[in-house]
C-alpha cells in the first residue's frame, strides 16, 4: 500500500509541476511582449498582489516560480524511488510555492499542496 500512496505522490508532485511550467511559459512571454497580463474568460492571469510591483519584477517572478515549479521533476523522481530527499524537496518547494500562490493569486495551488502533505505523511514511514 506504501508503494501506491508514494507513486501516487509522485505524479501529483509531477503533474504540479507540469502544469505550472506549461502554463506560466506562454503567459510570461505574452506579458513580456504586449506589457500586460493576458485574460482568459475574463480573469486576468497572475493576476495578484505581485501586479503592484511592476510588469518587470511580475516577469522575473513568474520566472522563479516556473524555476520553482520545473524542480518538482527531480522531486517527483525521487519520490518515485520511495526517497525521503524526494519528500524534503517537496516540501522545501512547497513553502516556496506558496510565496507565489498568494502573489499571482493561484488558487488551485493550495489544493494540490494540501494533497501533496498529505500524502506525504501517509508516505513517510515508506520512504528510504
Amino acid at each position: 500500500m506504501s508503494s501506491s500512496i508514494t507513486t501516487v505522490l509522485s505524479i501529483v508532485a509531477a503533474f504540479d509541476g507540469f502544469m505550472w511550467v506549461v502554463g506560466l511559459i506562454p503567459t510570461l512571454y505574452f506579458a513580456f511582449i504586449n506589457g500586460r497580463l493576458p485574460t482568459l474568460g475574463g480573469i486576468r492571469l497572475l493576476g495578484g498582489p505581485f501586479e503592484k510591483l511592476g510588469m518587470e519584477s511580475l516577469i522575473v517572478a513568474g520566472i522563479l516560480y516556473t524555476m520553482v515549479s520545473a524542480m518538482k521533476f527531480l522531486a517527483a523522481y525521487w519520490l518515485g524511488s520511495a526517497r525521503k530527499e524526494g519528500a524534503v524537496l517537496e516540501i522545501i518547494l512547497l513553502g516556496l510555492s506558496a510565496i507565489f500562490w498568494y502573489g499571482f493569486a493561484l488558487p488551485l495551488g493550495p489544493l494540490f499542496g494540501i494533497i501533496q502533505v498529505v500524502l506525504m505523511v501517509l508516505a513517510w514511514g515508506s520512504l528510504r
